[in-house]
């Protein structure tokens, strides 16, 4: 199981270096789906490290689900609600501020157990407030928008 989750993360890792994500750094709406994919070969290297008792096994699950469903799903919803809506596919800083809480969440939820496992807590109660504010987030700000007619007039 370590060598196939090893190889998958490799594999993972090289198609994500492949789409340059470093070139997208100023496209908010395109940088969160490329940060959120990063999540699953650092997932597939956590499940090998894992397979080895190197780490605990939830620590690959919160990357995969936390880390990169998490943003991937804050991603797209962001870049769905702009565009059945008629706004400009173009994120703004509440949209910003989304990425950056759910990605943190994964962030924090993975890495300081991995660090002092003793945190394990801690990491968890921190991660869930980010992930809670962020979505949190998306609710207040996309509510408005969600709930009334397109800008365009047309239906949908």
């Amino acid at each position: 199981m370590a060598g196939i989750a090893a190889i998958g993360a490799a594999a993972h890792l090289a198609r994500w270096l492949l789409w340059q994500p470093w070139t997208t750094w100023r496209v908010p709406i395109v940088w969160v789906l490329h940060a959120a994919y990063l999540w699953i070969p650092v997932h597939l290297a956590l499940r090998a490290g894992a397979a080895l008792d190197w780490s605990h096994a939830s620590l690959a699950t919160h990357a995969l689900t936390a880390g990169a469903a998490g943003g991937l799903i804050i991603g797209m919803m962001t870049r769905t609600a702009r565009g059945h809506t008629a706004r400009p596919l173009r994120a703004d800083r509440v949209d910003v501020a989304c990425y950056v809480l759910v990605l943190g969440a994964g962030l924090l939820r993975v890495l300081l157990p991995l660090a002092a496992p003793s945190l394990a807590h801690v990491a968890m109660l921190g991660s869930a407030a980010l992930w809670c504010a962020g979505f949190g987030l998306f609710a207040l700000r996309y509510w408005p928008v969600l709930s009334r007619a397109r800008l365009d007039g047309k239906p949908g």
